[in-house]
């Protein structure tokens, strides 16, 4: 029997992507070697600069990111009280559970970041909801290559918070895609596996959000078991179907609501949050 793979998680630590994390760390804890934590905003700024032109961009949303980021430790303590896992909470405390280091960075790419990803020995990058482009030096120290998770039905929606631009748009439905990077090109790799999910009535950003990231846990944990099996499952992209999306500006989230989709609802926050595994 072979060696069980070696696995590197790069993540951005916001609880949509920790509650994917939580999922792969409870299926496959003994094959995680390290994670990697994006602490940019936003790529090409400096932190100051990124949060103002964010709010700038985004006014409401971006400070309900903010207070999301400011409930979780408080609501991930929930089902705790009821003896049970909770569905997410910070990153670190789910690596401190299991043992793990936590890496944060400004560069993914940067030669001391590349050297220790590089001296885990990985065979598989998982990449959840990463904020920063991997360039082709990092990409080439996986030795089955890098698997993402997107919460879209690729081609469309590429980019930022694809479930607001969906609601925007007037999708009926909406989904989640696994796909390989294999190069520098945001979101345009090969893809491994698809989901959809309906749009519902008023639903709120929130609650869709959250359940891409259920649909995306799932997928992720039977795609690293097909990878393990020695499958690689590819299909390209209709490229000329594609759509990319910043941040979502005012004239989105003004059109989500016009819609009935609320972006910001600390009711289903908490809600959300406070799940249990």
């Amino acid at each position: 029997m072979s060696d069980p793979i070696r696995i590197v998680i790069f993540t951005w630590d916001i609880p949509e992507a920790n509650s994917i994390t939580n999922r792969v760390m409870a299926r496959y804890s003994d094959r995680v070697v390290g994670i990697i934590k994006s602490n940019r905003v936003r790529r090409c700024q400096k932190q100051g600069e990124a949060i103002r032109y964010l709010y700038k961009r985004s006014g409401d949303f971006f400070v309900a990111k903010a207070l999301e980021m400011a409930m979780l430790p408080a609501a991930s303590l929930v089902p705790r009280i009821f003896g049970r896992d909770p569905r997410t909470q910070p990153l670190r405390r789910i690596a401190r559970r299991y043992g793990l280091p936590v890496y944060s960075t400004r560069d993914i790419n940067s030669p001391g970041l590349r050297d220790r990803v590089a001296g885990w020995k990985p065979d598989l990058f998982v990449s959840i909801y990463m904020n920063q482009l991997f360039g082709p030096e990092l990409l080439a120290i996986s030795r089955l290559g890098t698997t993402n998770v997107h919460p879209s039905l690729l081609p469309r929606h590429r980019g930022m918070a694809p479930y607001v631009w969906a609601m925007s748009e007037g999708d009926s439905h909406t989904g989640v895609t696994l796909h390989w990077i294999d190069n520098e090109q945001l979101d345009k790799g090969d893809v491994i596996a698809q989901q959809k999910t309906p749009i519902y009535p008023k639903e709120s950003a929130v609650s869709l959000a959250f359940r891409c990231a259920d649909i995306g846990a799932q997928m992720m944990v039977q795609a690293i078991e097909k990878i393990e099996l020695g499958q690689r499952p590819r299909e390209r992209q209709n490229h000329a179907q594609g759509s990319y999306h910043s941040w979502p500006d005012r004239k989105c989230l003004n059109q989500c609501k016009k819609r009935g989709h609320p972006y910001f609802s600390i009711r289903d926050m908490w809600r959300e949050m406070s799940r249990a595994a």
